[in-house]
């Protein structure tokens, strides 16, 4: 009798390994998404632009090619991209601590000024998580032809975190 409860215990226990592999096995895996490449000054490569959504409620990621690294080209990308106003230009640009300044001309900052409260969120955080991932950057601070982005909404005067809400 005890050689065949020992026999019982061993089929009882490779049925449950073989239940427990094979669920293993067959359950679906959440892909893993790899990270955009950092753009390094000097080449032309992929990017990652946020761009609004078709309800402009929320920010997609979406892939593009930019023809060089420059800051402009960037931008130009998100403009092609309709997540920027045609005319948005770059007036210079840099990095110390972490913290990249992205100096806005006037219509960036007059479409910004113009649109309502989503409308805002979209053309900032367009702007601020595109180049936080493109630049390997922690935080952008925009300003608008070297003084503060101010709007009816806000006043834009430290620098900002990519924006997972949007």
């Amino acid at each position: 009798m005890k050689k065949r409860t020992w026999s019982i215990v061993l089929i009882v226990i490779v049925a449950v390994a073989a239940c427990v592999g094979i669920y293993f096995t067959s359950r679906p895996t959440t892909p893993v998404e790899p990270t955009p490449p950092v753009v390094e000054p000097g080449t032309s490569t992929s990017v990652v632009l946020y761009v609004p959504d078709e309800t402009v409620e929320t920010l997609t990621p979406v892939g593009a090619e930019v023809a060089d690294d420059s800051d402009q080209a960037l931008v130009d990308a998100l403009v092609e991209a309709n997540a920027l106003p045609a005319g948005c230009e770059i007036q210079s640009s840099k990095e110390a601590e972490g913290v990249l300044t992205l100096d806005m001309n006037v219509v960036y900052g007059n479409a910004v000024r113009s649109s309502g409260t989503a409308g805002e969120t979209m053309l900032v955080y367009s702007l601020v998580n595109t180049f936080i991932q493109a630049r390997g950057v922690d935080k952008v601070m925009i300003t608008i032809d070297g003084g503060l982005l101010e709007t009816g909404h806000a006043v834009y005067d430290t620098p900002l975190e990519m924006d997972y809400t949007s």
